[in-house]
């Protein structure tokens, strides 16, 4: 029987820690620790200048990381995000990411 990871998602204003409680949690539970800014620092090292940049960056992750996320938890692997989840739409439009998961609690 193969059981499905556990995804832990953190909500903060920005200098509030999640970054660091997230690679301790990663680092605890032997989880997969996802973080957007290292993402897209890998992925668009020069691309973005400034917070427009940011979003649309940002934003061509998302379809990407859903099946990821979702292949990754299937696989019984837990994850950790370090996404910026301190706004309404923010949390928004991190939502899709794992609601088909029903994960969210």
């Amino acid at each position: 029987m193969n059981s499905q990871g556990t995804l832990i998602f953190f909500c903060g204003k920005m200098g509030a820690g999640k970054s660091t409680l997230s690679r301790q949690i990663s680092q605890e539970l032997n989880a997969i620790l996802l973080s957007e800014d290292d993402w897209l620092s890998n992925l668009y090292p020069e691309e973005i200048k400034n917070f427009d940049d940011y979003l649309k960056y940002a934003n061509r992750l998302k379809p990407l990381l859903k099946n990821h996320l979702r292949n990754i938890l299937n696989s019984g692997i837990s994850v950790v995000m370090d996404f910026p989840a301190n706004t309404k739409n923010q949390r928004g439009a991190s939502h899709f990411l794992f609601s088909e998961q029903r994960l969210i609690h």
